[in-house]
């Protein structure tokens, strides 16, 4: 076999290696660094290669019929001082501080209608309702539904897992877009709720479906910044990770085992789904959430606004 000369490593293809049928040596290395970075150039021509190990060295291996461009692609990245070029245009995305103050207004509002509907008769007034939704066109119960709760620990389960979801969204669109997104994409996934069981009669209550709604749009943010990470050396989809985890997160939190009747498994669903797709999109927009970071306020504000616009229809 002919011996494949290596210039970054200045290694020859030892003359008694045998490669698999149909792939030929086209560099050697002697650390896995170096190999690493050549195998990001052939995976940028859209081309896979073996790294196999042999002795103390590393060879790369590529098709039979692929040696020559790859080699030449090689020889280029090696003249550029072994800077590869991308396969696609890398994004840095923003990581926004956020404050302490929206997650008390939140804890405030959830407790505050709480001990509320101890005095005012409340959850006929706001919660999903899906024939009067359907039929009557009252709108707001998709919102003034989120800020209702059975008892104490579905108010507390919600406020622990809507305040850790809602971090995490905030990191990345900001904290008063966050609440916003969360509020909309749960009144839509209340909404969207209602539609999958009317005809029936279907009566739901709780911040969960926000909550699950917050949980998509992380998913849904991470799935985008896990396709725009620069190609690496996977073994598996970039995309899995954050859909793994979300996936895994809805099952065993919006779930459960299917003997409590009080778990609305199609609100968290619909949540999460909204939530996802919505996530998804605006994460490809990021800067508009940067540029919009100066108006965090506002925007959070607009979403006690909606909310309080809800109830005031559901109590005149």
């Amino acid at each position: 076999m002919a011996s494949e000369k290596n210039t970054d490593s200045d290694l020859s293809t030892p003359v008694d290696f045998d490669p698999p049928e149909g792939w030929s040596p086209v560099a050697v290395y002697d650390s896995t660094r170096p190999a690493h970075e050549a195998g990001l150039a052939i995976l940028a021509m859209g081309h896979a290669y073996w790294l196999l190990p042999y002795e103390d060295h590393y060879i790369i291996c590529v098709t039979t019929e692929l040696l020559v461009p790859v080699q030449k692609e090689l020889d280029a990245v090696q003249a550029q001082g072994g800077r590869r070029r991308p396969s696609h245009k890398q994004i840095a995305f923003a990581e926004f501080e956020t404050t302490l103050w929206s997650f008390i207004v939140y804890a405030l509002v959830l407790v505050g209608c709480f001990v509320a509907q101890g005095v005012w008769p409340m959850q006929a007034a706001g919660r999903v309702d899906a024939a009067l939704m359907i039929e009557g066109g009252e709108w707001w119960r998709a919102l003034t539904a989120l800020t209702l709760h059975g008892d104490v620990v579905h108010l507390a389960s919600n406020l622990v897992a809507g305040v850790g979801f809602v971090f995490l969204s905030s990191r990345f669109f900001g904290a008063g877009a966050a609440w916003l997104l969360v509020l909309i994409t749960g009144a839509v996934g209340n909404a969207l709720n209602a539609w999958v069981h009317y005809p029936e009669a279907h009566l739901s209550i709780g911040a969960s479906t926000a909550v699950f709604a917050a949980l998509g749009i992380i998913t849904g943010a991470g799935l985008w910044v896990a396709l725009m990470q620069p190609v690496e050396r996977w073994t598996m989809p970039r995309w899995l990770m954050p859909a793994f985890g979300g996936l895994t997160l809805l099952g065993l939190l919006g779930i459960g085992d299917g003997l409590d009747a009080r778990i609305d498994v199609a609100a968290h669903l619909s949540g999460f789904a909204v939530g996802g797709m919505v996530g998804f999109i605006c994460a490809m927009r990021q800067t508009v959430f940067v540029r919009a970071a100066k108006y965090g306020k506002w925007l959070g504000l607009a979403a006690l606004a909606l909310l309080g616009a809800a109830w005031f229809a559901a109590t005149t």
